[in-house]
């Protein structure tokens, strides 16, 4: 999948706000009022804030928020989560991670917190600019784990893994967007936007083929508990509705 200049939804910015401060994110046209359908950016003094014109009035839109304790929150079960056992923290406490999928960016920075060395690569423009926003935002009063989370790339993962010399990386780790099971609850807002967004990830077996060749340890797959794997896994962990499916190198 990959999105070309003319789909990315318009950028709203003050006319008096971008002559003084913004300079905003590369290749969104930018405008002054809102469009009446589909997405927009908006930005302001807060930050750069994902709308929906179809949204109520109320909506406030989303936006990415490092600082707001939650990636603290998910650390907090350290290495006995799901995640960090299925990254083998407990043996291997400092690994250098390539998460080839980052979306809205929860995992990479809550494997920062974990004490990983992180690496991100998002190809939506969209969610890039609102990661770009939030990480320059967070530079302010940065936690710690930030410094562990040097990098994000604009970038289709599967080129750049087939492009570069990735070696450098003890786990390749990959959070594919896939149609949802049904469930009975509504998805929170920020999936379901995700999804009408960006769709989903109809390349991922080709992105795991590249990511196996390019990890040195192994590759962790994200997937819904009920989902069919992608191939075959070496073994896996499974939580209450998530499953890590790992792939050994």
């Amino acid at each position: 999948m990959t999105i070309s200049p003319t789909e990315l939804p318009p950028l709203v910015v003050h006319a008096g706000f971008a002559a003084q401060r913004w300079a905003g994110p590369a290749g969104f046209a930018t405008v002054v009022h809102p469009p009446e359908q589909g997405f927009y950016l908006r930005a302001g003094a807060d930050g750069l804030v994902l709308h929906h014109a179809d949204a109520p009035a109320r909506d406030r839109g989303l936006r990415i928020d490092l600082l707001d304790g939650s990636v603290e929150r998910r650390a907090a079960g350290g290495r006995q989560s799901p995640l960090a056992r299925a990254l083998g923290l407990r043996r291997h406490p400092r690994p250098r991670v390539l998460d080839t999928t980052c979306g809205l960016g929860r995992d990479s920075a809550t494997l920062a917190a974990l004490g990983c060395t992180v690496v991100s690569i998002e190809r939506h423009a969209v969610l890039f600019a609102l990661l770009d926003d939030a990480r320059v935002r967070a530079q302010a009063t940065p936690p710690p784990w930030l410094a562990a989370w040097p990098e994000l790339i604009h970038a289709d993962a599967g080129r750049w893994l087939a492009d570069t010399c990735a070696d450098d990386f003890d786990i390749v780790y990959i959070d594919p967007m896939f149609d949802a099971p049904r469930r009975k609850a509504r998805p929170q807002k920020a999936l379901a936007w995700m999804h009408e967004l960006v769709g989903t990830d109809t390349d991922v077996a080709l992105l795991l083929e590249r990511a196996r060749a390019a990890a040195m340890r192994q590759v962790v797959v994200k997937q819904h508990a009920r989902a069919t794997p992608i191939a075959p896994p070496d073994r896996q962990v499974e939580g209450k509705a998530i499953r890590f499916d790992i792939y050994l190198s």
